[in-house]
């Protein structure tokens, strides 16, 4: 999730950006919208992800103005970027959709957000959002992915990283 400044290396001070996510947890079907919180930006690489993993998950919506879709994982609305330089605010939402199968437990946004081409913060995280325990996206993956006797502990660990 590097951008491709060349001679500009990311930021190593806290992120200024946060995010306001629509929901503390996720339905499949149903839409998380996502802003960016902090000074005006010109630049995102946007990903929802389970935790501990590289791989974009789910997909976007239709992206708002001056972003477009980026080819993540495979998947070609896995990431959502930035489509040019315009100047875009907290009042550009991002719609978000998890996956019809194969939910994890937790899901996070994340991103690198670009000030300018100089100015710019990777993973830029957002808290946690759990499954709703009324989604039927699998919990196939969780039970092929987590041994039973590690899954209590583990979200927990979780829960308290993202605190």
């Amino acid at each position: 999730m590097l951008p491709v400044h060349t001679g500009v290396q990311p930021q190593q001070t806290r992120s200024p950006y946060e995010f306001l996510v629509s929901s503390p947890s996720f339905l499949n079907g149903q839409p998380i919208n996502i802003q960016i919180l902090g000074p005006a930006y010109r630049g995102l690489l946007l990903e929802a992800r389970s935790f501990g993993s590289n791989t974009a998950l789910g997909f976007w919506k239709t992206p708002p103005n001056n972003t477009k879709f980026l080819q993540c994982s495979g998947n070609p609305r896995g990431a959502v970027t930035h489509s040019n330089t315009n100047i875009k605010t907290r009042q550009t939402t991002y719609t978000w959709l998890p996956p019809n199968s194969g939910c994890p437990p937790v899901v996070m946004f994340m991103a690198t957000v670009a000030q300018s081409h100089d100015f710019y913060w990777t993973n830029v995280k957002s808290k946690v959002i759990w499954k709703n325990p009324k989604a039927t996206c699998g919990a196939e993956m969780l039970a092929r992915t987590w041994p039973a006797a590690a899954l209590l502990p583990s979200l927990l660990l979780i829960f308290l990283v993202y605190l």
